[in-house]
């Protein structure tokens, strides 16, 4: 076997074992998330909203749980944190793809040389992404998926009786405007890791 053929075979070989290290991460993360939302949907549906914000909690009917708005909203605000951290390991993970994708696409130009576009016909090109598409799919879709749900934790406190009522509350609007900034979050940190790709991996025309 040539110098060339082992050195591809063996980028190739270490391309493939990071990624399905990173596929086999995403397991755990949805592990982690149904623990989330079913954390986070046990307190919302015992939330009471004639508990006062200062009560927390009660005990009703046969010593089940019932919680006040303040206690949703801390949930809220919880969730939405960890989310938060699974997106920036989610655009961490896409980023350091395309990094080795740009790296192993700069080592087969040089040990083929001509030959590399007859074999890859432009495939596996990780340059010239735009703002919507430079996470690859699969990371692409996780880091919706999340901020999807982000939203929908959002709108869902919204829709919560009396939840929003917050005269005399001053940290409870505190932490309803934390949920918000939240989901900012997750976006700025969108932008600031397509302005890294951009700056560091995408081909200058």
């Amino acid at each position: 076997m040539s110098e060339k053929s082992t050195i591809l075979e063996t980028l190739h070989s270490q391309f493939a074992e990071n990624q399905n290290h990173h596929q086999g991460l995403f397991i755990k993360f949805l592990i982690a998330l149904f623990v989330l939302f079913g954390g986070f949907g046990f307190v919302y549906v015992h939330t009471k909203p004639f508990i006062p914000y200062e009560q927390t909690y009660i005990l009703l009917e046969n010593n089940r749980i019932y919680f006040s708005n303040f206690i949703l909203l801390n949930t809220s605000v919880f969730v939405q944190s960890v989310l938060l951290l699974l997106s920036l390991i989610i655009l961490n993970l896409g980023y350091g793809f395309r990094r080795d994708q740009h790296l192993n696409m700069i080592i087969r130009k040089r040990e083929l040389q001509r030959e590399y576009y007859d074999v890859f016909k432009g495939l596996y090109n990780s340059d010239n992404k735009g703002f919507l598409n430079y996470l690859p799919d699969f990371y692409a879709i996780f880091f919706l998926f999340i901020t999807g749900f982000q939203v929908l934790i959002f709108m869902t406190i919204c829709n919560k009786e009396e939840l929003i009522c917050f005269v005399d509350h001053p940290f409870a609007l505190l932490l309803f405007i934390l949920c918000i900034l939240l989901i900012v979050a997750s976006l700025v940190s969108y932008a600031i890791t397509y302005y890294k790709y951009e700056k560091n991996l995408k081909e200058k025309s």
